[in-house]
């Protein structure tokens, strides 16, 4: 895999500065980092956690403050992590693994889709096949095929899936999620780790993705440029 510095896009340069010196965003900033290295339990999926636990133990909901803090210490250690922490989140790239977990697979799905956009537009009807709709919402398959500008560097097929659409869908969640992954593990491994922890365990069995330098530039563009403003703009704040 390529470790090229992606060049971030550009950004105005007014908004930019008077962003650094917020210090309302910077403490949100921190607090989202503490929250990363500090607190899976807040984040991981359910499908990291060990196959023996009780079900009881599965249901963090249920511990008080001292026990999610126990079990938080107990999930680094059991994944490796207890001793490699990341604070340094200057890159845009980086911050993408701040993202909360439920909004990070909304990205990852809208990833999945555009890596697909070409079968998809081959196909016209899925573009309103219940499971895609049912599964992604009505309005992200006009946003990916009539609006999101086109993303050529990479393309998937789901022709082995066309008998079996909801097959389809875990396809193109499970290969965006990988694609994200993929750009981000420059970053560093004690991101990349942790952030593999907010998708499903078979996110991490899945091919990786060659990402060139030319990869990289294309996916950054389309990542800031258009699917944080346009279908996560709850968080163009952290970018």
């Amino acid at each position: 895999m390529e470790t090229d510095a992606v060049r971030e896009p550009v950004h105005d340069g007014a908004r930019d500065a008077s962003r650094a010196e917020d210090p309302v965003r910077a403490a949100r900033l921190h607090r989202l980092a503490v929250e990363f290295n500090l607190r899976p339990d807040r984040y991981i999926d359910p499908s990291w956690l060990p196959q023996d636990w009780p079900t009881r133990y599965r249901d963090f909901a249920s511990f008080g403050v001292r026990g999610r803090a126990v079990l938080a210490r107990h999930l680094l250690v059991q994944s490796g992590l207890g001793e490699r922490y990341a604070f340094g989140f200057g890159s845009l790239v980086a911050r993408i693994a701040l993202i909360e977990r439920s909004a990070l697979t909304t990205l990852a799905a809208y990833c999945g889709l555009m890596l697909h956009r070409a079968w998809l537009l081959d196909a016209p009807n899925w573009r309103t096949h219940t499971a895609l709709v049912d599964a992604f919402g009505y309005n992200a398959m006009p946003f990916v095929l009539d609006r999101a500008p086109p993303f050529e560097a990479i393309g998937e097929s789901l022709e082995p899936f066309r008998q079996t659409p909801r097959a389809a869908v875990d396809a193109i969640r499970q290969r965006g999620a990988r694609l994200l992954l993929d750009f981000v593990a420059p970053e560093g491994d004690a991101i990349v780790e942790r952030m593999r922890l907010k998708f499903a365990r078979g996110v991490s069995e899945q091919p990786a993705y060659g990402l060139s330098a030319v990869h990289r530039q294309h996916l950054a563009e389309l990542i800031f440029l258009c699917l944080i403003p346009e279908r996560l703009a709850q968080w163009d704040w952290l970018f």
